[in-house]
This record gives C-alpha cells, sequence and structure tokens, in this order.
C-alpha cells in the first residue's frame, strides 16, 4: 500500500516540469522587459523586490525592480512575496483569472506590503506590453 502510494504522489508530481518550463519562460520574458525602457520606467514606480513562491511546485520566483530583473531563485527581505499554486500563476498571466477573485478564495496568499502588491499590476500591465512587442 505504501509503494501504492508513493507512485500516486510521483505520477502528481510528474506533471510539475511542464508547468516549471512555462513559469521559467513567462519569468525569463518579464526580465527581458524589465530592460526595455518602458520596463525600467514601470519598475522605478515601485523600485521594490515582490517574490512569487508555488508551495505546489517548490519553485520561487524573484521579480527585482530595483535591478529591473526577474529570475529563479529566492530573495531575504522582499517587500512583498506572493504565495499560490504555479497553476494559479499561469492562469492570472494569461488573464484568465480575477486576482482578486482568487485572492479572496485564498487561492493567493500575500505576506508583506499591501500597497506594493496592488501597485504591481500597474507593472505588469506595462511589461505584457513589452512582451507583445517582442
Amino acid at each position: 500500500l505504501k509503494l501504492q502510494f508513493l507512485y500516486f504522489i510521483d505520477y502528481l508530481f510528474s506533471f510539475h516540469p511542464q508547468l516549471n518550463k512555462m513559469a521559467d519562460a513567462l519569468f525569463a520574458k518579464m526580465s527581458a522587459a524589465l530592460g526595455t525602457p518602458a520596463g525600467q520606467a514601470a519598475a522605478k514606480k515601485i523600485n521594490e523586490v515582490i517574490t512569487y513562491e508555488f508551495p505546489d511546485t517548490g519553485v520561487s520566483y524573484v521579480m527585482d525592480l530595483k535591478a529591473g530583473k526577474a529570475y529563479k531563485g529566492k530573495h531575504d527581505d522582499p517587500a512583498c512575496t506572493f504565495k499560490m499554486d504555479e497553476k494559479v500563476f499561469l492562469e492570472l498571466s494569461s488573464g484568465k483569472a480575477d486576482p482578486m477573485g482568487l485572492f479572496m478564495e485564498g487561492k493567493i496568499e500575500l505576506d508583506g506590503d499591501t500597497d506594493i502588491a496592488m501597485k504591481i499590476g500597474k507593472v505588469l500591465k506595462t511589461l505584457e506590453k513589452e512582451i507583445q512587442m517582442a
């Protein structure tokens, strides 16, 4: 029975590499967009570090708006941290989900400065435009 359970857990986690690749690609595009003049201008409006933690895959990403880059990893002192399943993040990024609705449903948790969290949407909109133009 224990072996069957371990196989089941391994089966569930076998889907995560695909999610990781999608999130990796998205954060790479964000980093490139932060390097554009419009991305730099948007980042300077907040000028903080935001982290994204995905408990379902155990992966974290950093959006460093001070340095103008996004990358896989952790940061010691972010202004705020969003915690959600990676699948939820990808749905948000594609516009298929409402962030406030997901927050109210408990699918997104926020630790840190809520003012920064509220402003990040404007930066992401700018980055989205830059990504589409590339």
